[in-house]
């Protein structure tokens, strides 16, 4: 993987030119696409191109909550390397060569817009796999050491994920386990209680789904067992 920028007018795009030959800003808008499901931004699964298989999730940043009423999609201009989707990719990047379940990074823009900035995200779309949500709302088997193993490995790399919920973990055919969406995540270094406290974020979003206390008791406790055992 090799990181490459390309100045757009207004945009500045970074890519990995081990996937694309050429970036610019008709990537960020494809004819064909299909709605995502989940998440706070805006996105989209886009068909991959050039010599890639597949299929892409473009992801636009949006806010939420309160600021997300007064301007939805606009963040004040930290500096490039500073940007959320510059982050976002760099981390994703670097987690994937650390060889850690996370989508592999396509390209990024950032587009200046008078003191602020706009986002997008392409990564590769992880084939077959369904989010934690929507199997605790189907009813489908869940591999809960699994999933706290898989946590455990981004922990003991010191990968905080800054929104670690049920929609945000993914499952594929194989029952592999996945992390997506690594807004505002960053690498620190190994503690307890920024762990902790990731845990108890995941267990909060259990709870909201209206998981079965009883059921959420016993699945928890298998999603511990995973991440002690992993250690």
């Amino acid at each position: 993987m090799t990181a490459r920028t390309l100045s757009a007018g207004r945009a500045t795009i970074l890519y990995d030119d081990a996937l694309l030959g050429h970036a610019d800003e008709a990537l960020f808008s494809p004819p064909a696409c299909t709605p995502a499901v989940g998440g706070r931004g805006a996105a989209w699964i886009v068909p991959a191109i050039g010599d890639e298989a597949g299929e892409w999730v473009l992801r636009h940043y949006r806010r939420g909550g309160l600021p997300a009423k007064l301007v939805s999609d606009l963040y004040l201009w930290p500096g490039l390397a500073l940007t959320r989707p510059w982050r976002e990719w760099q981390l994703l990047s670097e987690l994937h060569a650390l060889g850690l379940p996370v989508p592999r990074p396509v390209a990024a823009r950032v587009t200046r817009a008078f003191l602020g900035y706009r986002g997008d995200l392409i990564t590769r779309r992880i084939p077959a796999a369904r989010s934690l949500a929507e199997l605790i709302r189907d009813r489908a088997g869940i591999p809960w050491r699994e999933i706290g193993a898989c946590i455990r490995r981004f922990h003991a790399a010191g990968v905080w994920h800054a929104d670690l919920n049920a929609h945000n973990i993914l499952v594929d055919q194989e029952t592999a386990v996945w992390l997506i969406d690594f807004d505002r995540g960053e690498r620190r270094r190994p503690a307890p209680g920024w762990q902790q406290a990731n845990l108890e974020r995941l267990s909060r979003s259990l709870r909201k789904l209206g998981v079965d206390e009883g059921a959420l008791h016993e699945a928890w406790g298998a999603l511990l067992g995973g991440y002690a055992q992993q250690g």
